[in-house]
């Protein structure tokens, strides 16, 4: 996807950043007159959460958009690249990148010196 940057955001490695990444992406794109439901918030979500939690980091929140759909980048300071977990059925976590897998159309993570980008896409 080669789309136009909507707008960015950093956020810190606080508890309270997976909540404000979702307000924030929801009003991009609300601003922009799209709207592409609970699963970009959800997803928005798991990522920002794994940056802080699991990648101890400070993250940054890019959101594009073209005629296709949307692509939300996450970019963490933490070069270990995630790979989703088999579920253990007594952990309440591990799950993240699963629920992101079946919420979008696609997803990856790119190295990016400094760090990695785990970004999704929706299509419209």
């Amino acid at each position: 996807m080669s789309a136009e940057v909507l707008a960015e955001r950093h956020f810190p490695a606080e508890r309270t950043s997976p909540a404000e990444a979702r307000r924030f992406v929801a009003e991009c794109l609300l601003s922009a007159g799209e709207d592409f439901g609970e699963a970009l918030v959800v997803a928005v979500s798991e990522l920002v959460t794994n940056a802080v939690l699991h990648a101890a980091s400070a993250c940054r929140v890019e959101v594009c958009i073209d005629g296709s759909g949307v692509r939300v980048s996450v970019q963490d300071a933490d070069p270990r690249l995630p790979e989703p977990r088999a579920r253990a059925p007594r952990r309440v976590d591990g799950r993240g990148l699963l629920i992101v897998e079946s919420l979008s159309d696609r997803w990856g993570v790119t190295p990016v010196p400094g760090g990695k980008v785990v970004w999704f896409e929706l299509d419209r």
